[in-house]
């Protein structure tokens, strides 16, 4: 049996268009169907969520997002230092807003 076409095969034949296309969306695919089934963790207390939790999330979506106690009652207390220095800073900047009246310029027609 004689084979037709180069000596190689088609081991070092680069990947037509349309065949980096069908991979391409073949690997969508499964990657969206991935994301799809994934089974996430329940997430006690949504608002008091830092970037260790979302780091935490990302590596392994699967585990309870859970806060101690203590870390609890220290966010809710930064949040609320937060809250009350934010309402100072802008009670402070309120009245160095106020603009002076400006002075009106008469014209010398003639």
């Amino acid at each position: 049996m004689v084979k037709s076409g180069t000596p190689g095969g088609k081991i070092n034949r680069p990947k037509t268009e349309l065949g980096k296309k069908l991979y391409k969306r073949r690997r969508n695919l499964t990657r969206e169907k991935r994301k799809r089934h994934i089974k996430v963790g329940a997430v006690v207390d949504e608002g008091l969520t830092t970037i260790h939790h979302l780091r935490k999330r990302n590596s392994s979506p699967r585990a309870n997002i859970t806060l101690s106690g203590k870390k609890k009652r220290k966010l809710l207390k930064q949040l609320q230092h937060m809250k009350a220095e934010k309402a100072a800073v802008e009670v402070e900047a309120a009245p160095t807003r106020r603009r002076q009246p400006r002075r009106r310029r008469r014209r010398g027609g003639s």
